[in-house]
């Protein structure tokens, strides 16, 4: 995609919340320009498994996060995302295994400790942004594409509906 490409229909925002005592959950919530869902996904808590924990080693949260549950999430959606917003750096490869730009929103902390990072990041409405997007043009249609959504939402407002939505279907399945 270029920056000259219209903006998204479809904003897809993904993270993973710990379930206490029963793993990880992960959601996606896909939503219109204006913030308005689309589609939501979201995964049972996943436990961990000490076998995989062994042989992944340091790798092992990326691979539980990406490669199990968020991959699941972006395959299981329909209305496919043009642009996915995570706030997980275990969610970044999601851009190489389904070929959608990932952008990450940081905590004002995090992002000062990445900057040692070979990350490309951008501020919008104060809210830092990373990026490990190699194309100067997708990095600045993805810098639009999210100035564009803040204007409706504050790119961190969703994640507080995930992280609702997936509390919400574990009560329901209690």
């Amino acid at each position: 995609m270029s920056a000259a490409e219209a903006q998204p229909a479809k904003y897809g925002f993904i993270t993973v919340v710990d379930v206490p005592d029963l793993g990880h959950a992960g959601g996606l919530l896909v939503l219109s320009p204006e913030g308005r869902p689309i589609e939501f996904h979201c995964t049972a808590p996943v436990a961990e498994n000490k076998t995989q924990k062994i042989l992944y080693g340091q790798t092992y949260q990326g691979f539980l996060f990406c490669d199990q549950i968020g991959s699941a999430l972006v395959e299981k959606s329909r209305s496919k995302p043009e642009l996915l917003v995570t706030d997980r750096s275990e969610l970044m490869p999601l851009g190489k295994l389904s070929s959608t730009p990932v952008v990450k929103l940081c905590q004002q902390i995090e992002a000062s400790v990445q900057e040692a990072v070979s990350t490309t990041g951008f501020e919008i409405n104060g809210e830092t942004v990373e990026t490990d997007i190699s194309d100067l043009q997708q990095i600045q249609w993805a810098k639009d594409a999210c100035r564009a959504f803040a204007q409706s939402l504050p790119l961190i407002e969703p994640f507080e509906r995930i992280k609702l939505a997936i509390d919400e279907a574990g009560a329901v399945s209690r």
